[in-house]
C-alpha cells in the first residue's frame, strides 16, 4: 500500500453538504443524501423544515435576524470527471416561475413529516447513493450514526465535502409511532449530541467488523455492513439529546408516488 494512499468510507461521501439561500444571502446549513428510484430518477433527501426556513411543528421561522426564507439550495456532491471525483456544487431554486414550491412531501402525512424529496433528474456521474429500499428493523438501544455536517463543519474542506460521524443510541421503540402535536407520526427518538446543521442526515446503522442482525440471529459477512433506518431532523428542544428520527419508509412513500404516475 503507497504511503499516500487514504482510506475514507463511503458513508462520509454520501451525506451532501447544503447551503440555504435566500437570492445570494446563506441563511443557514444543512445536510440531505441522495437516492435513486427505478426510472434512474435521482432525488435530493432532506428536512422540509429545511427547505422551508420554518419550524416543522409551530411554523415559526427559523431565521431570527432576517426572518428571511430559503429559495434556493447550494447543493455539494462527488462528481465523477475523467475517471477522477471532483467536489461540483449547483445551485437549484426551491420554487418554479409561478412560485410554486418544487419539493415533494408524503402522500399521506403531508406537511406533518419533516421529510421532503426533490427530482434532480438524471446525472449520469453521480453514483454515491443510499439505497431506497432498506427494509432494516432497528430496535430500541441499538447503536446508530448520524452522518452530517453540525455548525457546517466538514472534513478536509480544501479537498471536498466529507461529513461527520455522530454516534446515537435509539432511545424509543422504533415500532411505536411518536405523538408530534397531538397526531401519531412514523418517527423514533435517538440519544445524541447533535447540533444545528445535522438536520437532514441519514441515520444508519454500521459494522465495520460486519456484524449483523437477522430477525433469526446474528450473521457475521466479510466485510463492512451498512443499514439505512431514517433520517435526524433536531431535537425534541434545545436542553434535550433526544432527537427525532423519521423511518426510512417514509422516503420510499415520497419518491415512489411520483414514479407511480
Amino acid at each position: 500500500m503507497s504511503e499516500n494512499q487514504i482510506t475514507i468510507n463511503v458513508n462520509s461521501i454520501k451525506s451532501i453538504y447544503l447551503g440555504m439561500y435566500f437570492d445570494n444571502k446563506l441563511l443557514a446549513n444543512a445536510t440531505g443524501f441522495l437516492v435513486k428510484n427505478n426510472n434512474n430518477d435521482i432525488y435530493l433527501i432532506t428536512n422540509r423544515h429545511v427547505v422551508t426556513g420554518r419550524n416543522n411543528e409551530t411554523n415559526e421561522c427559523l431565521d431570527k435576524k432576517n426572518s428571511a426564507i430559503p429559495n434556493k439550495l447550494n447543493i455539494w456532491f462527488p462528481y465523477l470527471e475523467n475517471n477522477y471525483y471532483v467536489w461540483k456544487n449547483i445551485s437549484w431554486d426551491l420554487y418554479d416561475k409561478e412560485e410554486n414550491s418544487i419539493w415533494l412531501e408524503h402522500p399521506l402525512y403531508k406537511e406533518n413529516v419533516d421529510v421532503v424529496a426533490i427530482n434532480l433528474g438524471k446525472f449520469d456521474k453521480l453514483t454515491f447513493f443510499h439505497s431506497l429500499n432498506s427494509e432494516y428493523k432497528p430496535i430500541v438501544t441499538e447503536n446508530v450514526y448520524i452522518i452530517g455536517y453540525p455548525f457546517g463543519f466538514n472534513v478536509n474542506p480544501e479537498k471536498g465535502k466529507y461529513a461527520i460521524w455522530s454516534s446515537a443510541s435509539i432511545a424509543s421503540d422504533p415500532d411505536l409511532d411518536l405523538n408530534i402535536n397531538g397526531k401519531q407520526l412514523p418517527a423514533f427518538l435517538v440519544d445524541a449530541k447533535t447540533r444545528q446543521g445535522q438536520s437532514g442526515s441519514p441515520v444508519i446503522y454500521h459494522s465495520s467488523n460486519g456484524f449483523d442482525r437477522k430477525s433469526n440471529g446474528f450473521v457475521i459477512y466479510g466485510g463492512p455492513i451498512t443499514h439505512e433506518i431514517g433520517i435526524y431532523s433536531g431535537r425534541i428542544n434545545k436542553d434535550s439529546d433526544l432527537g427525532y428520527v423519521w423511518k426510512w419508509s417514509l422516503i420510499k412513500d415520497i419518491v415512489n408516488q411520483e414514479y407511480k404516475k
